[in-house]
């Protein structure tokens, strides 16, 4: 019996010693993911995890009227969550024309595209951006063979677009985005709307290519 009792001993306590090391590892590990208010956090290294291409449209008011906003945007993804990207659009509304040689009343905008996604992964989920953006509005436009001038007969201004969207996963490389958000526009010297025609609520609706 007593034979018995050491030899089972014996074994529990090897069982202890070779159990040990896995332990400590688990233990370490969890101790390595877990976050603190206080203390050091092991910071994540910043890689390019995507890139996105979006044609866009959106309806926008302008001038207390109806605008229309055709666009393209693309970029690149940072640990698939922050995109860095760029943006261009088209500024129109129905007293708009564009012809062969000469158009009038349309503008352009574009500029810088900083944006932050939440839960990408999910089949639905939520981004926030900002566009900080230059442009021109056109009163006439030509290329001097038309009845306008040559060159665009305007005002320039600066433009700060904050929005929220929400996304669809729709496929593995596929994605749709729409938001809302505002253009704050800020008019430069010079004959066109003012800095309040040209701000406005912007609605956005993107169809989002690229790798996730």
């Amino acid at each position: 019996m007593k034979t018995l009792t050491l030899a089972s001993s014996l074994s529990l306590v090897a069982l202890v010693l070779a159990s040990a090391p896995a332990f400590a590892q688990t233990t370490e590990s969890t101790s390595a993911e877990q976050e603190t208010l206080v203390g050091h956090h092991r910071a994540e290294t910043t890689h390019v995890s995507g890139w996105f291409i979006a044609p866009t449209f959106a309806t926008t008011s302008f001038a207390s009227q109806l605008g229309y906003l055709p666009g393209l945007r693309g970029g690149i993804y940072l640990n698939q969550r922050f995109a860095v990207g760029v943006t261009a659009n088209v500024l129109a509304t129905q007293d708009s024309h564009i012809g062969d040689h000469d158009g009038r009343n349309v503008g352009t905008y574009g500029g810088l595209l900083l944006q932050y996604t939440v839960h990408s992964n999910q089949l639905l989920h939520a981004s926030v951006e900002s566009t900080l953006a230059s442009g021109r509005w056109c009163n006439t436009v030509g290329d001097g063979k038309g009845t306008a001038p040559d060159g665009c007969s305007g005002r320039t201004f600066l433009a700060f677009e904050p929005a929220a969207n929400l996304e669809l996963n729709v496929a593995r490389h596929v994605r749709i985005a729409t938001g809302v958000g505002y253009r704050f526009a800020v008019a430069a010297k010079g004959d066109g709307p003012s800095s309040g025609d040209l701000s406005g609520i912007v609605a956005r609706t993107s169809v989002v290519f690229g790798s996730f």
